[in-house]
């Protein structure tokens, strides 16, 4: 065989072999995608969260890895994908996003990325109409809320307080339509959880209604007329803000005459609802009486007794341990220890006394009396002591004990215990 017929055998057993490989891959699954080279687009819609299709697949991105979702979604496109309608914080209790297909609409959710429920809200049992508008879906801890508008502009919401499994609607007394907005706390387990705001027939003021999630009936008219600060007929115009102010869950209110209106008066839910001035002026008494009663209790630890507290333990040179005073002297003694603590330390043991003992031992001091109000805890194991310990405990469990020095008669120190 001449090399010309060698050279053309071997070109065509590698193209052969080209084509082999070409079509062995195309056997091979395709795996999901980066985000960024998803066929129809990705887009992350809540911190490191998204979800994408390819190929009639549906997977979120959740850590950097593709998981994809059960169920069909062949017919699904990015383009039905509806903003507000995805949510993924972990800590408000469920994942959910919906879709729609045709007229049909689909909620699905997750709590874990690994059980997944697919619902049809069109369908007989959950009953948003076909062909209707979501405005909001709400799912966090026990209760879901789903407001949408049907296709003659007519609203409606469904319920749920059972983690969105089963749902019903929520009968109104006001018309809800388009032009109605609920909107809700980023937060979780509060009692209100949101506010809807429904404009009155002209159209000039809106009538607002706070969510609350422990009622039959969750919508509350918000009612502020009695504690208006002005003659100004004011109206709600701007929703509700939520502000986490030093772990006090503080709910804003803006109100005014106008949706111009460059001085709205500002209420804040504080149990009720207050204004903003009314609130300062609140929390600047309560801040006030905080710092005279610090005071008082720095004041008190300072006047203590020195016949009977030890209040400067490194002049405290006692060296002797030998028993000097009886245990019914000492039981005196310790009953002023106990009523200092329930005065302004810890009163546990003292009302409803369940049992009452005491022991000798040897203790370590401690500044129990002593120490000031934001004054830290110390000890003086240099200078161990024996001691009557009395201990007076209540039924929860909760005591307080005194330590009464055997040699001099004073209290060396004591403790809070229990829950």
């Amino acid at each position: 065989m001449g090399k010309k017929v060698q050279g053309v055998i071997i070109v065509i057993i590698l193209m052969l072999s080209l084509i082999c490989l070409w079509m062995a891959l195309r056997q091979v699954p395709k795996q999901a995608q980066p985000i960024e080279d998803a066929k129809e687009g990705a887009k992350v819609y809540a911190q490191d969260h998204t979800f994408y299709l390819q190929e009639g697949k549906l997977y979120v991105i959740r850590d950097n890895k593709s998981i994809e979702v059960p169920g069909d979604f062949s017919q699904m496109k990015m383009s039905h994908y509806k903003e507000g309608t995805y949510q993924s914080k972990e800590n408000m209790g469920n994942i959910y996003f919906y879709y729609q297909v045709d007229s049909k609409l689909y909620l699905v959710r997750t709590s874990d990325y690994q059980n997944w429920t697919t619902q049809e809200l069109t369908g007989q049992n959950i009953g948003v109409p076909a062909q209707a508008k979501i405005k909001q879906i709400r799912i966090s801890g026990n209760y879901g809320y789903i407001f949408y508008i049907d296709k003659d502009g007519v609203g409606g919401i469904i319920r749920s307080t059972t983690q969105g499994n089963y749902w019903s609607k929520v009968e109104t007394s006001f018309s809800l339509d388009d032009n109605c907005e609920l909107k809700f706390l980023d937060t979780y387990g509060m009692t209100v959880d949101g506010f809807l705001t429904v404009p009155q027939a002209d159209g000039s003021k809106c009538d607002l209604y706070q969510v609350n999630n422990e009622q039959d009936n969750p919508f509350e008219l918000v009612d502020i007329s009695g504690i208006n600060p002005t003659d100004h007929n004011l109206s709600y115009y701007h929703m509700p803000y939520y502000e986490d102010n030093q772990s006090n869950h503080l709910i804003y209110l803006e109100v005014g005459e106008n949706k111009e209106d460059k001085n709205p008066v500002t209420f804040v839910n504080y149990g009720t609802w207050i204004t903003k001035e009314a609130y300062d002026a609140q929390k600047d008494q309560e801040k006030q009486k905080e710092q005279e009663a610090d005071q008082e209790y720095d004041q008190a630890a300072e006047q203590l007794d020195e016949k009977i507290f030890v209040k400067n333990f490194d002049a405290y040179q006692v060296t002797d341990n030998s028993v000097q005073i009886s245990k019914s002297q000492a039981k005196k003694i310790a009953e002023k220890g106990f009523q200092e603590s329930a005065k302004r330390i810890a009163a546990e043991g003292i009302v409803d006394t369940e049992e009452e003992t005491d022991k000798v031992e040897e203790v370590t001091p401690n500044n129990y009396f002593t120490r000031k109000h934001n004054g830290s805890d110390q000890t003086y194991p240099d200078k161990k002591r024996k001691a009557y310990v009395f201990m007076k405990t209540n039924e929860m469990g909760n005591g307080v004990a005194v330590f009464v020095d055997v040699t001099t008669g004073k209290i060396i120190g004591g403790e809070a215990y229990g829950d």
